[in-house]
């Protein structure tokens, strides 16, 4: 199945009309797959790596136990999933998602509040993006009531 994702995504892309992307968003070409987790004990296996794309698998909203409520959590239909990232240095990073999910990100049972939202580029793949000041520090990505089951991410430093 998830080689049958990745196929379809790759597949979309073929046919699109190349997008022109900014230095920070250049990963979002190469996607590696990541299966989201469904709680804490989970998270070890699922991360996300600074500045790489990932085409992450979500479960339905109601299987996922997040750290923090989301403040969008969706409903029975919806999905969702949480990831760990490491972020080493403090600064201004950037989320970018294929699809619509709610974001959070959190660190110490605390979520960020996200300083700009914004479209990603005209044919980029990338339906919407989040700035965040970050410190230094363990956090865990939470997506809520997406309409997809899956999306890519990419999680790049621009500050």
């Amino acid at each position: 199945m998830k080689i049958t994702l990745y196929l379809m995504l790759m597949l979309s892309t073929l046919f699109a009309r190349e997008a022109t992307l900014p230095a920070e968003l250049s990963a979002w070409k190469s996607l590696s797959y990541v299966n989201a987790a469904k709680n804490a004990d989970e998270l070890n296996d699922a991360v996300l790596t600074l500045n790489h794309a990932s085409l992450v698998g979500l479960s339905n909203t109601p299987k996922v136990k997040y750290p923090l409520r989301p403040a969008n959590e969706g409903g029975t239909v919806s999905y969702g999933g949480i990831f760990q990232i490491t972020i080493k240095e403090s600064g201004i990073y950037r989320i970018a998602l294929a699809n619509a999910s709610w974001v959070d990100m959190v660190k110490e049972g605390k979520a960020a509040v996200s300083i700009a939202h914004s479209g990603g580029p005209e044919n980029s793949g990338i339906r919407k993006m989040l700035d965040y000041t970050l410190e230094a520090g363990i956090y865990t990505l939470q997506l809520s009531a997406g309409a997809d089951s899956t999306s890519a991410v990419l999680i790049t430093k621009v500050k």
